[in-house]
């Protein structure tokens, strides 16, 4: 092989091998400190928290204002718990043992009056009338008081929605009760209502006479 062949034949494999180290899959030499990653090797799966999660607060519970009960009310009477026993008569409460001097001014001018010694009190017994209504009045003490309230005819209705000859029926259904001697007695603290009843007209037993009086009067 003369000269100009062999100088041919070096420089040939001389581009070989250039071409095959430019196109070749040979890794660099890694440097210190620095990571060098496949591009064509699968993604790593993400790596999952172990942690476990933080536990919540729980909730306050609710706190509810507490509700008093309502007040109930006293009983009225003793006797009769929850009766509230007086007479009213043009917006005028009116109970036995009230001064006559707070009542009377309150009615106006009665339609006549009547004096009669007194069985019950020192002096006279004071009757003062009112339509459908009287008052007795007596001296108590040295003070002019109201003794007696008596319901005379039907135009008159009580607070508990009875009045005269209204029959026994219903006297019971609004009052209960039980009679003697025909009078019916409801108690009020110190307040008695007297009603009594009586067969009139058709046999038909009805109320003929109310009346408030105070315990001590009985």
């Amino acid at each position: 092989m003369n000269t100009c062949t062999r100088i041919g034949t070096i420089l040939l494999a001389a581009l070989l091998l250039l071409l095959w180290g430019c196109g070749g899959s040979a890794q660099p030499t890694p440097k210190e400190g620095v990571v060098y990653l496949d591009p064509n090797a699968p993604a790593a799966p993400q790596a999952q928290s172990t942690d476990a999660p933080a536990p919540q607060a729980e909730a306050a519970p609710a706190v509810t204002a507490a509700t008093e009960p309502p007040a109930s009310e006293e009983p009225a009477g003793d006797d009769e718990p929850g009766l509230d026993l007086y007479f009213e008569s043009q917006g005028v409460r009116i109970v036995p043992m009230m001064a006559a001097d707070e009542v009377l001014p309150a009615l106006g001018q009665p339609i006549g009056t009547f004096e009669a010694d007194s069985c019950a009190y020192i002096g006279k017994d004071i009757f003062y009338y009112f339509p459908g209504f009287e008052l007795t009045v007596n001296d108590v003490d040295g003070q002019n008081v109201i003794t007696g309230i008596a319901v005379v005819d039907d135009t008159v209705t009580i607070p508990q929605g009875l009045r005269i000859y209204d029959d026994e029926e219903k006297l019971l259904s609004v009052l209960g009760g039980t009679e003697e001697n025909g009078v019916y007695t409801y108690q009020s603290g110190k307040i008695l209502l007297l009603i009594q009843v009586k067969g009139v007209d058709d046999d038909v037993r009805r109320i003929v006479t109310m009346e408030y009086r105070a315990v001590e009067d009985r």
